[in-house]
């Protein structure tokens, strides 16, 4: 093993230890405000220079969320400067991810009544902002589809959303972010295939799994709640991970979710759902991420596999914490968010 390569395993697992504890969960639980959440991770967590100049003092959610996710995507900004070989790929696959994340929330507030009222915010991180090809000033004043499209026209997703009549309305949010993710998915293999042996064949399991699961689920909400028909279904589905198409297909013209279960249960992956405990469906793949990621920093030796299972349970984290930041922000008691809490 390299230096570069020990240096990445030190550094990740090093700060994998100071992630969030259940003892911290209870206390941010406990916290009454928004303000009071900030004070405990500026004083007792790794997210102590999360927050620069701001004060927690009357801060306001969005900003709150905005700074955690630019601490998150910053970590791992750096960490990647220590893999030279794959990296920067990987790097790079972030930024995208940022980007289609960006591009599926403007798009769906531009299909509200308000889009005109009120202009949304395009927040990306510094660091992902140099890597991505947007006009930002332009995107300030964006307020309908054919603004945005013009905006974007340089993006790494614009001949996607060029696709699109720039008077269609409503704008197909859902079609237009499953055609983002299989650009996203479809790279993200080939910074996958870079790699060696064994960090190919670790990583390949990792996100197949996590695709098999997001697509499973995808199956249970589109037939429970649109009455989507086998075809349509399966249109939405992301062309990748373990799972054949034929039986992908099966799935998704299943008269039930039971029967949709009963399916999932037969195939490798699926039997991963009676280890783990789960309150709704929709918690399956953020559950079985975090329990695939988890497993890698304590038993892979890849740098790679280990940087990218941390960046993953990182999101995690940070999907407690906006959780938290919700639960304060509205008073919600917190029986009904500590459920939520997937560590």
């Amino acid at each position: 093993m390299s230096n570069a390569s020990y240096a990445v395993l030190t550094r990740v697992k090093a700060k994998f230890g100071k992630r969030l504890t259940e003892k911290d969960y209870k206390a941010l639980l406990d916290c009454g405000s928004i303000s009071d959440v900030m004070a405990y991770l500026k004083s007792n967590t790794h997210y102590i220079n999360a927050f620069g100049e701001a004060n927690e003092r009357g801060i306001r959610r969005g900003l709150f969320e905005n700074l955690l996710r630019q601490y998150v995507n910053s970590e791992f900004e750096i960490l990647s400067r220590y893999e030279h070989d794959t990296g920067e790929d990987f790097s790079q696959f972030l930024a995208h991810k940022n980007e289609v994340d960006e591009i599926v929330k403007f798009l769906t507030r531009l299909n509200s009544a308000e889009s005109e009222e009120e202009h949304y915010n395009f927040t990306l991180p510094p660091h992902i902002a140099k890597k991505v090809k947007i006009d930002l000033n332009a995107l300030a004043d964006v307020v309908n589809f054919e603004e945005f499209v013009f905006a974007m026209r340089k993006s790494h997703f614009g001949s996607i959303l060029r696709e699109y009549p720039t008077d269609i309305r409503p704008i197909p949010v859902a079609e237009i972010e499953n055609k983002l993710y299989v650009k996203l998915c479809a790279e993200l293999f080939e910074a996958i295939e870079k790699t060696d042996a064994s960090e190919r064949e670790e990583l390949t399991d990792l996100f197949n799994t996590i695709i098999d699961y997001r697509n499973f689920t995808n199956i249970i909400r589109l037939k429970k709640y649109y009455f989507a028909d086998g075809a349509t279904v399966f249109k939405y589905l992301l062309p990748f991970g373990s799972i054949r198409p034929k039986v992908m297909l099966e799935m998704c013209n299943a008269e039930s979710s039971a029967e949709v279960f009963r399916i999932m249960q037969r195939t490798r992956v699926g039997k991963l759902i009676s280890k783990v405990e789960y309150a709704t469906t929709g918690e399956l793949p953020r559950i079985i991420e975090f329990r695939k990621a988890r497993h890698n920093m304590y038993f892979s030796d890849s740098p790679v596999t280990v940087m990218m299972s941390y960046i993953l349970l990182c999101e995690i984290e940070l999907h407690n914490l906006i959780c938290i930041i919700e639960g304060a922000r509205y008073n919600i008691d917190k029986s009904k968010i500590e459920p939520l809490l997937i560590y």
